[in-house]
């Protein structure tokens, strides 16, 4: 049992580092825009549709962006990934 569990938490963290790509690329890109053109450095997340219509909070700069990305990315796609990742890996060792 040890075994699948250690197999688990490297897929996750197969899935943290890939997600973590994708934020660090768009994040980077963000960056040169506000190098290029300056701007604020405070960013706003809004919702503006469902129950919470209107909510909203403000993050203090890129940093804090990167971390609020990778959290949501996170809560929304890891289980599929998981999934996905773990049939992929089944795949594989029935060829062997």
């Amino acid at each position: 049992m040890k075994d699948t569990n250690a197999i688990e938490k490297a897929l996750k963290q197969k899935i943290s580092e890939e997600l973590r790509e994708i934020v660090d690329s768009f994040t980077n890109d963000v960056k040169k825009i506000s190098d290029k053109y300056g701007g604020n450095m405070f960013y706003d997340f809004k919702q503006s549709s469902g129950l919470n219509e209107g909510a909203e909070f403000h993050v203090d700069g890129i940093n804090k962006v990167n971390t609020v990305l990778h959290r949501m990315l996170m809560n929304n796609h890891e289980e599929h990934m998981l999934k996905y990742k773990s049939k992929e890996l089944l795949n594989k060792l029935e060829l062997i």
